[in-house]
């Protein structure tokens, strides 16, 4: 069952929240001009221990979720699987990346960590404007991403419940090709960029 979340004017930090961050991956491309609507997946997302399920389903006509917060009242409930996060009426943005070499920082001759940064518009920033902060990790160019966006409108995220698994099993689970990396299944989204080796430093 799909289910939309909102939103607007989350910090993305409160235990009632959606979290971005830790292992999440976004599906965001820096384009040269900032659309008003921005859009793009988020692979493995997590719902947090005080998020109001029943907001937005009956936990006893989805019984895989009833059971998935009596086990682990304490986490999250991960979403193994795709969301779709998306920023109406943006005015700007900024983002900084730090590429990842299987778990490693990349690092320049003279030492420094490689960063990779744009802007976009932050003269048009007011009162009127939300900042939306999510520290996560980006697809492309894979590493860790700093990402804000300042918006006036609202703010969703979409995601199937059938994709929601117990937390401890996911962040635990041998096969971490299928949770961390289980994106690379999807060869439509992905094109081949990076097979699982390139990616997991335990290789």
């Amino acid at each position: 069952m799909k289910i939309s979340v909102d939103l607007t004017k989350e910090k993305f930090e409160g235990m009632d929240s959606v979290s971005f961050y830790d292992s999440k991956t976004i599906f965001f491309d820096p384009t040269t001009i900032l659309p008003s609507t921005v859009s793009f997946k988020v692979w493995g997302a997590g719902l947090l221990p005080e998020f109001d399920w029943t907001k937005y389903i009956d936990l006893d006509k989805i019984p895989h979720i009833k059971k998935i917060r009596h086990q682990t009242l304490g986490n999250e409930t991960a979403i193994k699987g795709f969301g779709l996060l998306t920023f109406n009426e943006v005015v700007a943005g900024k983002i900084t990346i730090s590429p990842y070499d299987k778990g490693t920082f990349l690092k320049l001759i003279d030492g420094r960590q490689v960063e990779y940064k744009r802007e976009w518009a932050l003269e048009s920033i007011n009162k009127d404007s939300y900042e939306y902060w999510l520290d996560t990790t980006i697809y492309f160019p894979y590493g860790a991403c700093d990402l804000k966006l300042y918006a006036k409108g609202s703010v969703t995220f979409e995601f199937d419940t059938d994709d929601c698994v117990n937390y401890l099993d996911y962040i635990t689970d041998k096969d971490r090709h299928t949770t961390f990396w289980g994106y690379l299944q999807d060869k439509s989204l992905t094109t081949n960029s990076y097979k699982y080796e390139d990616l997991d430093s335990k290789q």
